[in-house]
């Protein structure tokens, strides 16, 4: 929808009197005081964290856990079960896993074997195993009827599109109007199902703040940044509409023993568990950071193959094809960069495979 760019009239030339005629109907619903005081107070899915009807996002750089900690939040709110300690109201998720469901069946049974829950039979989080494209407004119509028959018209009570690079379609992240089409897309979802829409995101290289435009972070009712600290993993509450910004909250990453693959290697598997120490903090917490030009390019390598991560040798080889080590010994120095990332936690060992998540 375009809005009309025509000049604005002149004072005088607007008949205040009109508005006064017995057959005026205002287009603008002004309230009084009692009004507003009638309307229902916000309401939270996650208390003082999520509300239960709003827009927000999920940021930071690779290998912080964005996806582990969302995956966790949405299988505690279809189980009913607290976040960070705080009450989570039960209900339907639909996750859009926009980069592919590979990996997600350990998870989910890592998650579940972790918290002692069943996940048979267990149908309150749905996952949509690809991408959907948010510029697209006929898809984004169809996603919505789509998760209205998944759960039988039951409203969901939170969509998470994980990644918004990987739903963006053609779109420019910085591109003001791409993104707040996408701002669009989002509030379409929310206000369809009047529920939580959660976008995960990613921050630029060298910055704490959201990548592109800042539409996204203007128009979103909450945004939660993640971080991976020298001390363990962290969830810095930056923005909060109708709550209280500034807390961050502690969480960490626990390996669970799925027992061994046709091999006979064990399979572990990373899972979030939220619970941790929560303190007020004016800014993000400063992300633990690869040390020296080899880890950086080697973490890189591995974060640009995102939620499927690489095995050891798959990751080597990338390494080496990309540039990313060079130098008469380049097998040596991805050891070296590959053994630094590990002992530092700055990425997740998955089964045979590793992901900055």
């Amino acid at each position: 929808m375009t809005t009309e760019r025509r000049p604005f009239k002149a004072p005088q030339d607007l008949d205040l009197n009109s508005a006064l005629s017995a057959d005026y109907r205002p287009q603008s619903r002004f309230m009084s005081l009692n009004e507003i005081m009638a309307l229902p107070k916000a309401d939270w899915l996650v208390k003082g964290l999520i509300p239960l009807d709003g827009l927000g996002v999920i940021y930071g750089k690779p290998g912080a856990g964005k996806t582990f900690l969302a995956l966790a939040m949405a299988l505690s709110i279809g189980h009913g079960m607290p976040c960070f300690g705080r009450r989570a109201v039960q209900g339907g998720v639909a996750f859009v896993a926009g980069e592919g469901a590979r990996g997600l069946q350990n998870r989910l049974r890592a998650w579940h074997a972790f918290h002692d829950r069943d996940w048979r039979n267990f149908g309150a989080v749905q996952v949509l195993p690809h991408p959907i494209d948010l510029l697209d407004a006929g898809k984004v119509e169809r996603l919505v009827l789509d998760i209205a028959h998944r759960f039988q018209g039951e409203p969901p009570k939170m969509v998470v599109f994980d990644t918004l690079a990987r739903c963006f379609g053609d779109g420019d992240e910085n591109r003001q109007a791409d993104m707040s089409r996408l701002v669009e897309a989002g509030e379409l979802v929310r206000r369809a199902f009047k529920c939580a829409v959660v976008i995960i995101h990613h921050t630029p290289k060298e910055s704490d703040e959201l990548r592109g435009s800042s539409v996204l972070e203007g128009a979103s009712d909450f945004v939660l940044r993640v971080s991976k600290t020298e001390s363990g993993m962290e969830t810095h509450v930056r923005k909060l509409k109708d709550g209280k910004d500034g807390v961050v909250l502690g969480f960490r990453m626990e390996s669970q023993n799925l027992g061994t693959d046709e091999d006979g290697d064990t399979i572990l598997t990373p899972v979030a568990v939220l619970e941790g120490e929560v303190r007020e903090c004016a800014a993000p917490p400063a992300d633990a950071a690869p040390a020296g030009k080899n880890q950086s390019a080697v973490l890189a390598v591995l974060a640009a193959a995102g939620e499927a991560g690489l095995t050891g040798d798959e990751w080597r080889d990338a390494a080496k094809a990309s540039g990313a080590v060079g130098g008469a010994n380049p097998a040596r120095a991805f050891r070296e960069a590959r053994a630094a990332l590990e002992r530092d936690k700055l990425v997740l060992a998955e089964g045979d495979r590793f992901l900055a998540a």
